[in-house]
């Protein structure tokens, strides 16, 4: 495993242990705390385009699952997130170092997802508030605004490193 590999899996899981642990037990509301997960694959789906961005999704979904407590139905954190890697990747542009294209992506990653914990609640419950997951999508497209210049920063720095 690369040097890039290593540092990808590390974001993950440590922030899937953050989203999980940390941020509730800071008070952050849970309809608040925001996708720390989702933001980490749409940088690297930003960079690497929707198939690469979709596997990433896909193992940071099972990642997800692993750290308790566990939502979903099992197994329907990785097929949303797979998805919303997809998505992310499809805003692709490797020349650009526009940050509105990094931030676009993670909106649509974000609807996606939510869409798809919405489906999972309503099968699940039968019905769901219209507001329900609104306010954690926000939180994550505000984190994201931080967050992301670093992750997309330190990826091309890895990959510079790693080619030149």
């Amino acid at each position: 495993m690369t040097l890039l590999g290593l540092v990808r899996t590390a974001y993950v899981v440590v922030a899937a242990l953050l989203s999980a642990t940390l941020l509730p037990r800071l008070g952050v509301p849970e309809e608040w705390v925001p996708d720390l997960v989702l933001i980490g694959v749409v940088a690297t789906a930003v960079l690497r385009g929707p198939v690469h961005g979709a596997l990433v999704g896909l193992v940071a979904g099972w990642v997800v699952e692993l750290v308790p407590p566990v939502g979903s139905p099992l197994g329907l954190t990785p097929l949303v997130m797979m998805l919303g890697g997809l998505v992310g990747g499809l805003f692709q542009r490797v020349s650009s170092r526009a940050l509105g294209r990094a931030v676009v992506a993670l909106v649509a990653a974000g609807v996606v997802v939510l869409l798809g914990r919405v489906a999972s609640a309503i099968a699940a419950e039968g019905s769901v508030a219209a507001s329900d997951g609104l306010g954690r999508l926000a939180s994550t497209v505000a984190v994201g605004l931080l967050a992301l210049p670093v992750l997309l920063a330190v990826d091309r720095a890895l990959v510079r490193r790693r080619l030149g």
